[in-house]
């Protein structure tokens, strides 16, 4: 799929960019006149990267919004004529104002038509896809689009934060643009709840690569790790500046962290599911996964219940061992539909961060895309039957 071969293609002189699926944007000075922009000039934003990068044409751009405050991410409109699609793109974090959003973790009910019952879904994306979906449609964005093309159909894409807004807005779109496909590059997990995850499985793919750290983020999930670094360390009979040094050494070059002390007084886990003492919780009330007595307010709807990532997932995975930022040239990945319960634990390791970078997730993408072109008529080896519509 076009989408997932072009997405974040990204070039090492490029000292300025914005991170998005779909397209990655990178800005410099001046931009053209001849479509719909917001906040360019401000941004001191170089259209000429965004055409190099997408590959189309300044007639294919509907509408360029830069404008970029809590709660409203920068989107761009365009027309792939070669997939015959109108495409939204949602820009991931980058600035302060994207951090907020992204720390706005609180749940509240999603306004979207649909037979879902229990709505719940991040907050701070929420809004950031309300705001992109009253711009789409009070402006007359996509009719401007569709006027030009009626016969495309709509696909929504987003990285990060971006892909988290892009599956939400997709949601509620659905009602009007029924053929709607969304494809959220590393979106985060704590997006929303167990009901809308089954719900979008028809019409929003994800992507995720090896142990990136975003798709397995929510606030339970900080919460469960906090815990176990904390009963790790506090048990482990080794000095904890061994400890510390050899997770810094790991974390720059990687390694076999079953190497690294971990080992346990006695080798008693019983005492792994004792409470620590002054032990506190990151969540203002207890999380439903984490019980150690009796009086613990379960029966009380908590602030930040589990919440989960967007539509069925594609799990990209590294073949065999390359260098600590990917840069291995002969680096091999394969690709399988996993089930979230795969991501629901946040993994320590050397690549969880860069793992989420968009360019080493593009350099998979056409890793994957290559191999299987090159074995079209062998059975599908490592791919696991993933085929996206």
């Amino acid at each position: 799929y076009y989408w997932l071969q072009c997405s974040f293609h990204m070039t090492p002189s490029c000292s300025e960019h914005f991170l998005t699926s779909g397209f990655c944007f990178f800005f410099f000075w001046d931009c053209c006149p001849d479509y719909d922009l917001v906040g360019g000039d401000q941004l001191n934003c170089h259209f000429g990267s965004i055409l190099h990068t997408t590959g189309l044409q300044y007639r294919d751009f509907i509408h360029v919004s830069f404008h970029d405050k809590v709660y409203e991410l920068p989107f761009l409109v365009a027309l792939d004529h070669r997939k015959e699609s109108v495409v939204v793109a949602v820009r991931g974090t980058m600035s302060l104002q994207d951090v907020l959003t992204d720390l706005s973790a609180e749940s509240e009910v999603l306004d979207v038509e649909c037979e879902v019952q229990d709505r719940l879904a991040h907050k701070g994306i929420s809004q950031a896809a309300r705001y992109v979906y009253r711009r789409l449609i009070n402006d007359g964005i996509l009719s401007q689009a569709f006027s030009i093309a009626p016969e495309y159909r709509l696909v929504i894409v987003g990285h990060s934060l971006g892909g988290g807004a892009a599956a939400l807005l997709a949601t509620m779109l659905r009602a009007a643009y029924p053929q709607v496909r969304c494809y959220a590059f590393s979106p985060p997990r704590g997006l929303w709840s167990k009901a809308l995850h089954e719900y979008s499985q028809s019409f929003i793919v994800s992507l995720v690569l090896g142990k990136d750290v975003i798709p397995r983020l929510s606030v339970t999930n900080l919460e469960d790790l906090k815990r176990r670094i904390l009963r790790v360390v506090a048990h482990c009979n080794k000095p904890k500046y061994k400890i510390l040094l050899h997770g810094l050494w790991y974390e720059l070059f990687g390694g076999n962290p079953n190497n690294f002390p971990t080992e346990l007084d006695g080798g008693d886990q019983e005492v792994l599911t004792q409470p620590l003492l002054g032990e506190q919780s990151l969540l203002t009330r207890w999380s439903p996964a984490y019980s150690f007595s009796s009086d613990s307010p379960l029966d009380s709807s908590p602030k930040y219940p589990p919440l989960y990532p967007p539509g069925r997932i594609i799990h990209l995975q590294e073949e065999g061992a390359s260098g600590r930022f990917g840069c291995c040239s002969a680096a091999h990945y394969s690709a399988k539909w996993s089930h979230e319960a795969e991501f629901s634990k946040i993994l320590i390791g050397p690549k969880m961060l860069t793992d989420h970078m968009p360019d080493i997730l593009m350099r998979a993408l056409d890793s994957v895309v290559s191999d299987r072109a090159a074995c079209v008529s062998c059975p599908a080896q490592g791919v696991s039957g993933v085929d996206v519509a």
